[in-house]
């Protein structure tokens, strides 16, 4: 495989830390590598264009930023988008965090952070040695919008989605559409309201039930019930605009998948510049806030509507089908991916009597992977040869002398916290070890057998909290399973207090790097280290 690695001195920040210099010599021994100053810059992204254009490369790997910075901020997606046009796969570019998770993090020890870093760019080159590539689905919009919610600001969002023609579905339990509770904000957009309903492109679904949604970005269906009447609509984009409800929300939660915060309500990709945005392609938010400006929720809901447009007048939408593989030979068809997926994404097949998957519903979580008794089940994104093979190059990068901890981290909330303690200076040890996972559901009893068998004396899954995991289910499921674990490895010498299972991000507060250097200290304490 031909490997092409970028090294970005991400503006001078990481190498002020960690040797950039000497970490591309190291590693130009066996891979194409090369160094920009920054990825985000229009002459960092010609020189790696450049570059791939060139020598025609299988795989990239990105070492540098954190992977949740190519999503979380604004337009920062476009580096990868224009790898995937350049013929990368998006399962063949992995990154390397060596600035969140090694420069910011360990800022007074740049020989360790150097070495900390050399590991962490191992692990991203194993990623795509052992990930297969995934498929790509383009998908035609479907002309049609549905905004959850009949609140003021979606009548506003509706009303320039019909100047644009698009047909427009309006749906709520309430019996109308609510007003603005100020007389006042109420006369400034009676002329919307009056556009809105003499539309003949509006469809309004109230006294209405959302039973079920699936499908793909750009054409989305949703099983309604109205007055008894149950039927489907497709729609080529979702707009969620009744976002103040607690109970809306997690009614709606399994068929959205969307993040929650603190207060059980949907949370965007980032408040600051995606504040309409989700992690889902095609759905976004309008956040329901009467105490604000009549200006600004003006301007929020012609965002949204912006978004919307932007995303459905493409020609063709690009949907990646991030899945679990099934292996049909060791499949015995026992429904335990069934009852364990909450997306309805798993189903046998009456025919072959093996388990199938449906790409419109499967959320690529994992949480099949370790409820499968015979191991037929795999995720593309963070198959298990990668995760055996990480967690042994992690447990090679630590001192001897020192305790060796393994961080899991889930996407949702571990791995933002861990990424926050760098960038707002909050230091742990060098020998704890980062590994990001999909979701703690994702976690199989036998990674964790695997890390202690490897030399790891404690172990740390940083999960979402119980009311925020976007899969629902993914660390209850965890919880269970390790806790159950506990009495086999005591069984086997191994110390099963020294397994910790703790909430990534709880508001303000970072449990994950508070708890991972507690647990390092604890052992140390207790004569822990070789």
């Amino acid at each position: 495989m031909k490997i092409g690695l970028f090294f970005s001195r991400s503006g001078g920040v990481t190498d002020r830390v960690v040797d950039i210099d000497h970490l591309a010599r190291k590693f130009s021994q066996e891979y194409h590598t090369f160094i920009v100053d920054d990825f985000f810059t229009p002459e960092g992204l010609k020189a790696i264009q450049a570059q791939v254009a060139k020598a025609g490369f299988d795989a990239v790997v990105l070492a540098g930023d954190s992977p949740l910075n190519y999503s979380n901020r604004k337009s920062a997606d476009f580096v990868v988008n224009r790898l995937e046009a350049a013929g990368i796969n998006i399962n063949k570019i992995s990154f390397a965090n060596i600035k969140e998770q090694a420069a910011l993090a360990h800022p007074g020890q740049p020989q360790k952070a150097t070495a900390k870093a050399k590991i962490l760019v191992e692990v991203a080159i194993e990623k795509v040695r052992n990930s297969h590539p995934i498929k790509t689905r383009q998908i035609a919009p479907h002309p049609a919008v549905a905004l959850i919610g009949a609140t003021p600001a979606a009548m506003l969002a509706a009303q320039r989605l019909l100047e644009r023609d698009f047909k427009v579905y309006i749906i709520d339990t309430a019996d109308r559409f609510r007003k603005f509770q100020r007389s006042e904000h109420q006369e400034k957009i009676a002329s919307v309201i009056t556009y809105v309903e003499m539309n003949p492109m509006t469809r309004f679904l109230l006294n209405t039930q959302i039973n079920d949604i699936y499908g793909y970005p750009g054409r989305f269906t949703l099983n309604i019930t109205t007055e008894d009447m149950t039927r489907d609509i497709t729609v080529g984009s979702i707009i969620l605009a009744n976002t103040a409800d607690p109970e809306a929300t997690q009614a709606l939660r399994p068929m959205v998948h969307i993040d929650v915060n603190d207060a059980g309500l949907f949370k965007p990709v980032n408040p600051d510049t995606l504040q309409v945005f989700t992690y889902e392609k095609g759905i976004f938010l309008l956040p329901d806030d009467e105490e604000r400006d009549i200006s600004y929720i003006v301007a929020l809901s012609d965002s949204v509507a912006f978004a919307v447009t932007s995303f459905l007048e493409k020609r063709e939408i690009s949907y990646r089908i991030q899945v679990s593989e099934i292996n049909e030979e060791l499949c015995s068809g026992c429904g335990a991916c069934v009852k364990t997926c909450m997306f309805k994404a798993s189903s046998i097949d009456p025919q072959k009597n093996i388990s199938i998957i449906d790409e419109q519903r499967c959320k690529g979580c994992g949480n099949c992977v370790t409820s499968c008794p015979t191991g037929a089940r795999d995720l593309l994104t963070y198959p298990q040869k990668y995760l055996t093979k990480a967690i042994e190059l992690l447990a090679g990068g630590t001192e001897n002398i020192e305790p060796k901890i393994l961080a899991f981290l889930c996407e949702g909330c571990g791995y933002q916290a861990l990424d926050l303690a760098g960038i707002e200076g909050l230091e742990y040890d060098v020998n704890i070890m980062p590994l990001g996972i999909r979701c703690g559901g994702n976690i199989d009893t036998q990674l964790i057998l695997e890390a202690y068998r490897q030399g790891f004396q404690g172990i740390i899954i940083c999960k979402c909290g119980d009311t925020d995991c976007r899969n629902i289910v993914g660390n209850t499921d965890l919880d269970r399973r390790a806790n159950l674990f506990r009495e086999i490895l005591r069984s086997r010498g191994i110390d099963s207090e020294n397994l910790w299972i703790v909430e990534g991000l709880r508001g303000t507060k970072n449990n994950c790097v508070h708890s991972v250097q507690a647990l390092y200290e604890e052992i140390k304490n207790n004569g822990g280290g070789n």
